[in-house]
């Protein structure tokens, strides 16, 4: 066994898989002293020891300073490990004790041993993978860098990408069945509409944020959770970041249903910003990023917000709302352990905010999506595929005066004015008074020299809109040939 890249790649690999932190270095960097405070761990690495005796002197040692070593780890050890790695043949036989701490002592002579010392079966089979490329002093230097950024980097962080990975598959598989993208499709698999949302459809505030428009979309957005993720994720955990992660999203589009009414919202970087304004309350709270790391971080965020400038579709409003959701929401949950005070103002200005998004949600004019994408379709001659989304929009009873009057201008095109005024009248039992649909039928009547018809329709579009001058000059034209 090469034992010294074994206790480099041992040490590394309880960083990256385990979540440990380096607190200490001794005897030339022979003993590294690790330490996870959320499981209240310490684990020692050795490669300096050569009898049972000194082994001993260890044991004393974190007996005696037991006091010492809680100041200095800031908590009370509920276990020590020592890993021992050395050639010679050294026995542990009582060594192990649980008073006054619970003290473990393991000596590592070869592969077999270090497999038995790994504490799951996952870690084995990683460790157990071919890295003969790979040299002590590679596992040393990421051991030992000195760069905050890169140690949470190198982190292992699954739910980072188990997000990726789920927005993958999801684009490839709308890849494989819708073979080209349309906002209607974007719309019928979840994409965030404010008319929808208002109807009902709050599920669309999540579906939305793993939806992309196109590849540009999907691989700007991935490369960037990569990043952000694994650093929001090393410093607060894997659940915390996902929480962070879904409430930013969320928030962030509550944000753009409050400004945009008449688009198609989808992507992952209402969340993603999320995680960046994260990062800030990190470096706030934290103040341990040196001024390089935070430099790194800014170039970073300028150069994706440089290259979402050269993209279409970008929400910017959801960018935003995101950003205020992850600050917020990391501010909210630290201050919930450290200053009640400040939890509950910090929660107050997030409930105001919730509430006024949502006033001005269910307050603003609401745009039938669905007529809009009708007249997009309309206007790219593709008669086929607005009545289809006509058809749609009646079969969710989402139809307006609006979708009859469009499904009445694509049959004249397609068919014949007769069918069309089948539709305008069909659009009229369900809306008597629009007057757009009462317009177009006694246009229609006139045109077939029943002007009587057609007085008695226009005279309902005044009523409905009397300040239209179209309406009343068509009314005075009825009126004057009714009278002669």
């Amino acid at each position: 066994m090469n034992i010294k890249k074994q206790f480099w790649k041992t040490i590394y690999y309880w960083i990256r898989y385990l979540n440990y932190d380096v607190i200490s270095r001794e005897k030339d960097d022979q003993e590294i002293w690790l330490s996870n405070k959320k499981k209240k761990s310490i684990v020692i690495f050795s490669n300096y020891v050569t009898t049972t005796q000194e082994i001993r002197f260890d044991k004393s040692k974190i007996i005696e300073n037991k006091e010492k070593i809680e100041s200095n780890v800031g908590y009370k050890p509920s276990s020590i490990q020592f890993y021992y790695f050395t050639d010679k043949s050294i026995t542990t036989d009582a060594l192990d004790g649980t008073y006054p701490l619970k003290l473990k002592f393991k000596i590592i002579n070869e592969d077999r041993d270090l497999e038995r010392a790994m504490p799951n079966v996952f870690l084995t089979k990683l460790f157990k993978r071919d890295d003969s490329k790979k040299t002590a002093i590679s596992y040393r230097n990421k051991v030992l860098s000195n760069n905050i950024l890169d140690k949470h980097m190198q982190r292992f962080s699954p739910v980072t990408y188990i997000l990726i990975i789920s927005n993958v598959i999801l684009w490839l598989c709308m890849i494989l069945y819708f073979n080209r993208f349309s906002d209607i499709k974007l719309l019928d698999v979840g994409g965030l509409v404010h008319f929808n949302v208002v109807h009902g459809e709050w599920y669309r505030l999540v579906t939305s944020m793993f939806l992309h428009f196109n590849f540009e979309h999907i691989l700007m957005n991935m490369l960037s959770l990569y990043i952000f993720g694994k650093i929001v994720e090393s410093v607060l955990g894997s659940w915390k970041m996902l929480a962070i992660y879904l409430f930013a999203g969320i928030f962030g589009n509550f944000v753009s249903l409050s400004f945009n009414t008449t688009t198609i919202s989808v992507g992952a970087s209402g969340a993603i910003f999320g995680l960046i304004g994260s990062i800030f309350a990190i470096l706030y709270l934290s103040k341990t990023f040196d001024k390089r790391v935070i430099g790194q971080l800014l170039i970073a965020l300028v150069i994706l917000i440089g290259l979402s400038l050269f993209m279409s579709n970008i929400n910017v409003m959801a960018h935003l709302g995101g950003f205020i959701g992850g600050l917020l929401i990391t501010l909210i949950g630290y201050y919930f352990n450290v200053n009640r005070n400040i939890f509950w103002i910090l929660l107050i200005v997030l409930l105001v905010l919730f509430v006024a998004m949502q006033i001005r949600i269910f307050s603003i004019k609401e745009d039938n999506i669905y007529d809009k994408l009708i007249r997009d379709q309309m206007l790219s001659g593709h008669y086929d595929e607005a009545k289809k989304i006509v058809n749609q929009s009646i079969k969710k009873d989402y139809a307006d005066d609006q979708t009859y009057y469009l499904s009445g201008l694509i049959t004249a095109t397609k068919s014949s004015k007769a069918e069309a005024m089948a539709d305008w009248e069909r659009g009229l039992r369900y809306f008597p008074n629009s007057a757009t649909l009462n317009y177009e039928m006694a246009i229609a009547n006139r045109s077939l020299k029943d002007n009587d018809k057609a007085l008695k329709y226009i005279k309902k579009a005044v009523k409905a809109n009397p300040k239209n001058s179209q309406y009343k000059n068509l009314e005075k034209e009825l009126s004057e040939k009714s009278d002669s």
